[in-house]
């Protein structure tokens, strides 16, 4: 007896594992180019048969692409998008999500996709407001742009390693979103994929990413500290801006170029680890009023202007040897900016006297330097004094 209940167990809890039960289709019919399919006599899904053998979960509405048409249906609590559907006595494979699909179904709580389908489309699922619960197939390959985006209450969810393809703006602004992964087959994370979504705390990268796109993790106000890959290679502009919470950023030895405000807004940044970057540009750092000291690598060549413009809680700034470059009020407005360090002998290219701040910050340079600076045009009116470095 107790070995027949321990099987019933096991059966009921793989059952389970399976997901829902698919709903029972009760009839379809043709609409015009569609065909609205019900299930269980009360949920009707409206589809469009792609091949012979295959069909895509389509936008139900007769009158244009406004969600609130008083022909489309509303949804409301669990959905299941099933893996078949059957009409006129023939089966048809559910293999895609179409374009806006589902968009803006406010009433919506959970979704349930069925293994088997292969691509989400542009807005498919964006906007649905009230949506807690998402599960992705095990099949997927593809999303578009916004597919996701806009899911308000939307606080974790897994992106299955099936995904080679993620459209930009994918989960834009799901401000709920605590948790999220980056599935093994994307390499580059598109642009502004997690722009927007405050809640954000930690995301892990696999070793396969080789670039973060355009604002990737924009305003993710909740996001305290990322580990980069050594595969990294490229990180876009703006891609970590307002990111208010991030702490500390460690750059792999395989990124050279910092892009234009890459890390604007971030203010509670207190501890930049460069390693091998060679070019910091325009706003890189720009309002990072946590920072105090900083020390630049010795393997940087240029500064771009207003790089750590704004940086309110910089004192003093080593500039190592390396540096041949640097642009226009790299830092204004850094109040308490009291010391500069140079290390080169002879004077950097600088774009105008507004390089550096000259009234409140002394500029500290090399022995034996002081003629070549203070002859050199551009470095004339800087407050100096010569030091030994060790």
């Amino acid at each position: 007896m107790q070995k027949m209940t321990a099987i019933l167990t096991a059966i009921i809890a793989l059952l389970c594992s399976c997901g829902p039960a698919p709903s029972a289709q009760t009839s379809s019919q043709e609409q015009g180019a569609q065909i609205a399919v019900t299930f269980n006599d009360t949920t009707t899904l409206y589809f469009r048969l792609t091949s012979d053998s295959e069909a895509e979960l389509t936008w139900d509405a007769t009158e244009g692409k406004n969600y609130n048409s008083p022909t489309r249906h509303q949804h409301a609590g669990k959905l299941t998008i099933p893996a078949e559907i059957t009409h006129n006595g023939k089966s048809y494979r559910v293999t895609s999500i179409g374009e806006n699909a589902l968009f803006q179904q406010r009433s919506l709580k959970s979704i349930y996709i069925s293994d088997g389908i292969r691509h989400i489309g542009r807005k498919a699922l964006s906007g649905c407001d009230k949506l807690k619960s998402l599960r992705l197939p095990t099949t997927l390959e593809s999303m578009g742009e916004e597919a996701l985006s806009r899911c308000k209450q939307l606080a974790g969810i897994t992106l299955p390693d099936s995904l080679k393809e993620i459209g930009i703006y994918a989960l834009h602004d799901c401000k709920m979103l605590k948790k999220a992964n980056i599935p093994a087959g994307i390499t580059a994370l598109p642009e502004g994929m997690f722009d927007g979504c405050y809640s954000l705390t930690d995301i892990k990268f696999h070793n396969n990413v080789e670039s973060i796109g355009v604002r990737a993790f924009s305003r993710c106000e909740s996001l305290k500290k990322v580990k980069f890959p050594e595969s990294l290679k490229i990180i876009n502009q703006e891609a970590f801006s307002h990111a208010r919470s991030l702490e500390k950023v460690s750059f792999p030895d395989s990124i050279d170029y910092i892009p234009v405000a890459c890390f604007h807004g971030c203010t509670s940044l207190r501890s930049i680890e460069f390693n091998k970057v060679e070019t910091i540009s325009h706003g890189a750092f720009a309002q990072c009023n946590a920072l105090s000291s900083l020390k630049l690598p010795e393997t940087l060549t240029a500064i771009g202007r207003s790089a750590f413009a704004g940086c309110a809680g910089i004192t003093e700034v080593t500039i190592p040897t390396s540096v041949t470059f640097i642009a226009d009020n790299v830092f204004v407005e850094c109040g308490k900016l009291k010391e500069i360090y140079l290390l080169r002998t002879k004077p950097i290219e600088i774009e105008s006297e507004n390089a550096f701040p000259r009234q409140s910050c002394r500029i500290s340079i090399p022995k034996g330097s002081l003629d070549s600076y203070q002859f050199t045009p551009k470095w004339k009116k800087f407050n100096y004094r010569e030091v030994i470095y060790q």
